[in-house]
């Protein structure tokens, strides 16, 4: 996740994507052949490299980083398990909690154990195959403009259940559940919440206006009325509040957005070596990096999630913007992986 407030067109990601792919399969004869020093990521479209540990990975091994990024994270998931052996390129980044058997369930990803592994909290370590890799977390939640309710006199909703209130009609936007990953943590919630009432709950919704966008990209950046949009609800983070001061060259002192603390679910990304990536070592060297402090504390202000490791300092405009959930939802990774499906599928049927 990224509060990156640029959304990339789909056919410039897919050219990204396509150009990188050339750029590495073009050089030596092999695996990490020749003088070819290049570890591409594959990517999520909000995602956003740590420039600073990224240069100290570079300088350190000589390893250039690239980032390949197309559409959110279930789609681009999608994208990387129908090219499992052939992959565009050498580090997956992106499942998380809600996808993360999906990603288990194929042959698209290598076993590789990340030096640094064992300092990750065990609440993170979901992952039993040993191929997926914690990155950061972070609270999927409904994110809501402060501003746009004092304007408009109205009382804020405070959880799942007045979202489908006659006040807030036409005032909320969500992902969709199939290809993005904010969009399927917030099924989730509603699942956590209401149980076999939760198809009841989304009719209500539906009756109520809600509006569902492709992926997140398109929900904060185009539909959140903080950006220009016209809908002061929006699914997002209870850590995206820090990037509206930190993007707005100056022009803002606080974020407009606060956090419904009451509808967050607890969210897990992974990264994995691609099954026949062209440059495994450099890969497997990337993971490793993902787990180091510098890695770890350039997270916050470039993918605006918190840190997996212990002890790594948040950055202040973190500490003072972004809100820390204290008792998130959460639900079991094989739990969701046995039932998404049929999730998504009655979500369709009353969503589209």
């Amino acid at each position: 996740m990224t509060a990156n407030p640029s959304a990339p067109q789909t056919l410039a990601a897919l050219g990204l994507a396509i150009a990188l792919v050339l750029a590495v399969g073009g050089c030596g004869s092999g695996p990490d052949a020749g003088s070819d020093r290049t570890v591409t990521i594959v990517t999520y479209s909000g995602y956003v490299l740590p420039e600073a540990a990224a240069k100290e990975f570079t300088k350190r091994t000589g390893i250039t980083i690239k980032v390949s990024s197309t559409d959110d994270a279930g789609a681009a998931l999608s994208a990387a398990i129908l090219t499992a052996g052939q992959p565009e390129g050498d580090v997956f980044f992106g499942v998380d909690n809600t996808f993360l058997t999906k990603a288990q369930g194929s042959d698209a990803f290598e076993r590789y154990r990340a030096a640094g592994i064992d300092d990750v909290a065990a609440e993170f370590r979901l992952d039993t195959s040993g191929r997926f890799t914690p990155v950061d977390e972070s609270d999927v939640c409904v994110d809501i403009d402060r501003q746009w309710f004092e304007q408009h006199h109205l009382t804020p909703p405070t959880d799942l259940e007045s979202l489908a209130e006659p006040a807030y009609k036409d005032l909320l936007v969500v992902e969709d559940p199939a290809a993005s990953s904010p969009g399927l943590a917030f099924v989730a919630a509603t699942r956590a919440t209401y149980g076999d009432r939760t198809d009841d709950y989304w009719r209500r919704l539906k009756a109520n206006g809600v509006v569902v966008a492709a992926g997140w990209d398109d929900a904060w950046n185009s539909r959140y009325s903080v950006n220009g949009g016209d809908r002061p609800l929006v699914v997002s983070y209870a850590s995206s509040p820090p990037a509206e001061v930190i993007y707005s060259d100056g022009k803002l002192t606080e974020p407009r957005s606060g956090v419904l603390t009451k509808t967050c679910f607890r969210q897990v990304e992974f990264a994995a070596v691609l099954r026949g990536a062209p440059h495994p070592d450099a890969a497997r060297q990337l993971l490793d990096e993902m787990l180091s402090d510098d890695w770890q504390a350039g997270l916050p202000l470039s993918n605006f999630v918190y840190p997996v490791t212990p002890g790594v300092a948040l950055p202040v405009e973190f500490t003072k913007w972004a809100v820390r959930v204290e008792h998130p939802m959460t639900m079991d990774a094989q739990q969701i992986g046995r039932e998404r499906e049929s999730w998504i599928d009655s979500w369709r049927a009353i969503l589209q």
